[in-house]
């Protein structure tokens, strides 16, 4: 799962950027040349580490979550902070994660004038979908330009194509994003070769001072109305504090979270709310040489995920062991979860459930 960073100049993209990788990428600088930051978050799970009691494995893998800072650049117009190869990083993720500031800071003025989060989220919002038209309109150029050779039939299915553009067109152009339309067959045939960024998942991180900390409920509130329509949602974090927080070791973050009353991770909070947003969850596979979990689609087929393992497994699934994580937890072992009945066996239509132990069994 790759997730991009954006955000208005100023607004602390790459301090929370390093609270979620616990990197040390330094903050500030618009140079279109600057290279992205790319960092990895181990996703936290209590599963794994109680499995990793139980089966006491040579290594424990968490599922992962790559996070790209993708760098802005101060131009002349407002919108020029996501544009050239900013849009062409951000087309390659799987998820938009905005940053919005909240924060005060006199030193660093914000580069609208004034502190409004909820105008930034707009604002950021509108130049998402301003890319998107732009690119529509490349690629209605493109098909435009090569109709003449084509025979009657293709000609009028790619204008369907053009007339479908218009309408996604028309629809951002009014303020809803691809992510919130309901797309239909023309609209996939259309979009199959336009990588559209208000398509994706978003995610808005309002990043707050510390005296914000007590408002977070309320911020979240407000950020959750104001986004509507689905693959969103929002959290309030404190970047500079939680940067900080996550340059310690374990013991010392615990405690220092519990003496701010700093509450769950920013880190934490922000994949949760990832896999929500982006309808993932995490099935596992234990054994004497690694417990791991594995993040794949909601909805996804026994043989689907069994190719998130290994392509040959994919191709040659015979069925799948199946128990849930709670009953081999109380089982013990997989043997032991036999003799109760709770491993199953499952074939080719069965759709892999969050906390789902598995164990495919194939041949090539």
């Amino acid at each position: 799962m790759r997730i991009g960073i954006i955000g208005l100049p100023g607004s602390g993209k790459t301090t929370i950027f390093n609270a979620l990788t616990r990197g040390k990428a330094q903050p500030g600088g618009y140079s279109a040349a600057k290279s992205a930051n790319v960092g990895v978050a181990h996703v936290p799970d209590e599963r794994l580490d109680a499995l990793t009691s139980l089966y006491n494995p040579r290594k424990t893998t968490h599922a992962e979550v790559t996070y790209v800072d993708v760098p802005v650049v101060r131009g002349k117009n407002e919108g020029d902070w996501l544009a050239g190869e900013a849009v062409s990083q951000l087309q390659k993720m799987d998820a938009l994660l905005l940053v919005v500031r909240s924060f005060k800071d006199d030193a660093l003025p914000h580069v609208l004038g004034s502190i409004d989060w909820t105008r930034d989220i707009e604002k950021a919002c509108f130049d998402v979908q301003f890319a998107d038209i732009s690119l529509i309109d490349r690629r209605i150029e493109r098909l435009n330009a090569g109709m003449k050779p084509l025979k009657a039939a293709e000609r009028e299915q790619t204008q369907k194509q053009i007339d479908t553009l218009r309408k996604l067109q028309a629809d951002l152009e009014a303020g809803t994003p691809v992510r919130a339309r309901e797309q239909t067959d023309s609209d996939r045939r259309a979009l199959q070769d336009v990588f559209l960024l208000s398509a994706l998942p978003l995610l808005v991180a309002v990043n707050t001072g510390e005296d914000g900390l007590a408002l977070a409920a309320a911020i979240e509130q407000e950020a959750f109305t104001l986004l509507k329509g689905p693959k969103t949602g929002a959290a309030a974090i404190c970047g500079k504090l939680e940067a900080e927080l996550a340059q310690m070791p374990p013991e010392e973050e615990a405690e220092m979270r519990a003496g701010l009353g700093a509450g769950e991770s920013g880190l934490n909070r922000m994949i949760k709310l990832s896999y929500q947003v982006i309808g993932l969850i995490s099935f596992l596979t234990v054994g004497e040489d690694e417990v791991r979990a594995w993040p794949v689609p909601a909805g996804f087929s026994a043989p689907r995920a069994a190719g998130r393992v290994h392509s040959d497994i994919e191709r040659g699934f015979i069925r799948a062991e199946v128990v849930s994580y709670d009953d081999l937890v109380a089982a013990g072992s997989l043997a032991e979860a036999r003799k109760r009945g709770t491993l199953r066996q499952e074939g080719r239509e069965y759709v892999i459930k969050d906390g789902d132990v598995v164990n495919f069994l194939f041949s090539v």
